[in-house]
């Protein structure tokens, strides 16, 4: 990324629906040149315009899930398996006494449970595991909440209606058509 594009980028972290004249204006390029670059940005996949939910403001809660694992590689693979959980907005594999870290939000408390103990906990993989409840993030304030309720099955392999917490403490994964909707 050149200088341009960092500018379109903090011109767009400001206000994702600017529009491509004032884009242009602001760099002093066309209006062609500019949509050019930005288009170049996101097919080269450096730069992603999206909404996000305020999860501050729909007073979701978080957690901090760090976890030792077999072996990297299945800290690896259970990292890709995370990363499709809507409830997931950071997963890292790391060093130290855990090889693996996941931050999770949730509407409620009942939900990260649901979550931590029907999804996490019974992971033949997880030798140990440290979690952290907290309250709605301080930062980020914004998050890409993966609300996407179409399908029966949730990205983790388990079905909402077959978990004993459904209904009672969990309106189910955000990914479902189980889901009920909450924010």
């Amino acid at each position: 990324m050149d200088e341009r594009d960092v500018r379109i980028y903090r011109i767009l972290r400001e206000n994702g629906r600017a529009k491509l004249s004032f884009i242009a204006r602001e760099l002093g390029i066309s209006h062609p040149s500019a949509r050019e670059r930005l288009e170049r940005l996101e097919r080269k996949g450096d730069l992603k315009v999206q909404a996000l939910l305020n999860i501050r403001k729909r007073n979701f809660v978080s957690a901090v899930v760090n976890l030792r694992v077999k072996s990297m590689d299945e800290a690896e693979r259970l990292a890709d398996v995370f990363a499709r959980c809507p409830r997931t907005v950071f997963v890292a594999t790391t060093t130290g006494k855990y090889n693996l870290n996941i931050v999770l939000i949730a509407e409620n408390y009942s939900a990260l449970e649901a979550t931590i103990e029907n999804t996490i906990r019974p992971l033949e993989q997880v030798r140990e595991m440290d979690v952290s409840l907290g309250s709605s993030p301080a930062y980020p304030e914004f998050v890409d909440f993966k609300l996407d309720p179409v399908r029966k099955v949730a990205p983790c392999g388990k079905v909402c209606t077959e978990c004993y917490l459904y209904g009672k403490k969990c309106r189910g994964c955000p990914a479902t058509v189980y889901f009920k909707n909450s924010l």
